[in-house]
């Protein structure tokens, strides 16, 4: 797999300029735009930056034959959120949330 073109791929097929994946990223631009001009391969925790700016996880981006999901906006603001708290309270959460369905039906 070529890792850069898939991160190009991925980023014009959701009309996203290097900067502003940089921007939604957190990684500095020019380091960005040095990936992607010198075909340098990012670290894996630069490329796991770049997936979550991209809408998909690590396991989504290295699946090609797969349709990946797309997330929206709001859903992408709120998986950023979740991996900033403590492993305590992302387990609290996970537990509401998947018990929902469940009281729904």
């Amino acid at each position: 797999m070529d890792v850069i073109k898939r991160l190009n791929s991925m980023r014009l097929e959701r009309n996203m300029s290097v900067y502003r994946l940089a921007e939604l990223s957190g990684i500095n631009q020019s380091t960005l735009a040095n990936t992607f001009s010198r075909g340098t391969v990012p670290s894996i925790r630069h490329l796991e930056m770049l997936c979550t700016a991209l809408g998909c996880t690590l396991a989504q981006f290295f699946t090609q034959d797969e349709a990946h999901m797309d997330l929206t906006p709001q859903e992408q603001l709120l998986i950023n959120n979740y991996r900033k708290l403590p492993e305590t309270i992302r387990f609290s959460i996970s537990t509401l949330v998947n018990t929902v369905p469940s009281i729904q039906n």
